[in-house]
């Protein structure tokens, strides 16, 4: 079984057929456990539409979504809320962490929100800064962090709860040659270290070098699909 899989997935905006915006024109995508994938293509291709969708922000005209097994699209908006929280992690180009809390109270945040006792968060997020080698920042808020160090604690708030898949949207959007290479570093070995499945949609091809497999979209379909090589 894939860990996310759509069949025949499309997506119109606007009212009725005539005025309809295709997003989505019928994407077929495959995704097994601990595969690193890259989503890439021109502005207006369907990645961030695809994205959402995959995650359970939007839900598609026709098709269907599987989250191991799970068709997203038949579940209701808070079953769907719950599939997202459980079993997903979200990592974001503008990192989103809130400004009042530490790097470990950001990390710790899902955990409190669905009741996991707080001793057990702290433990739990103290282990996933750990993973992500910022140990020695878990005090600092984030104004006192870098952009890359922020990106850091961000991906680890995205795994605290252990989800069968993080969805990446343009994770090293904001940051330098350096910190982007380091943050595509930590994703790989995510991957080859934990079996974790990730989705990631970049702009840049050396980003996308990283991963196992490369779609790229064009008007909604998809394009090409292959391993990277080299």
């Amino acid at each position: 079984m894939y860990v996310i899989e759509t069949r025949g997935l499309k997506k119109c905006y606007g009212g009725g057929e005539e005025f309809c915006v295709h997003a989505l024109r019928g994407v077929d995508l495959q995704v097994r456990k601990g595969e690193f994938l890259a989503i890439m293509g021109p502005s207006g291709s369907g990645k961030s539409t695809l994205l959402h969708i995959l995650g359970g922000v939007e839900v598609p005209t026709s098709g269907q979504v599987l989250l191991e097994g799970v068709d997203l699209v038949k579940l209701g908006d808070d079953q769907r809320t719950i599939m997202r929280r459980e079993r997903m992690g979200f990592i974001f180009q503008s990192f989103n962490l809130l400004p009042a809390f530490t790097a470990e109270e950001n990390v710790a945040l899902p955990l409190d929100l669905g009741g996991t006792p707080p001793a057990e968060s702290c433990q739990r997020a103290a282990e996933m800064l750990r993973l992500v080698g910022m140990s020695q920042r878990r005090t600092h808020l984030p104004s006192q962090l870098s952009g890359g160090e922020q990106q850091r604690v961000a991906i680890a708030r995205a795994l605290v709860k252990e989800p069968a898949l993080l969805l990446a949207d343009e994770p090293t959007g904001n940051l330098d040659t350096t910190n982007g290479q380091q943050v595509t570093s930590l994703l790989r070995k995510l991957v080859d270290e934990r079996e974790q499945t990730i989705v990631m949609v970049t702009h840049d091809p050396d980003v996308a070098e990283q991963a196992d497999r490369t779609v790229r979209l064009r008007d909604g379909l998809v394009e090409s699909s292959g391993k990277q090589t080299g």
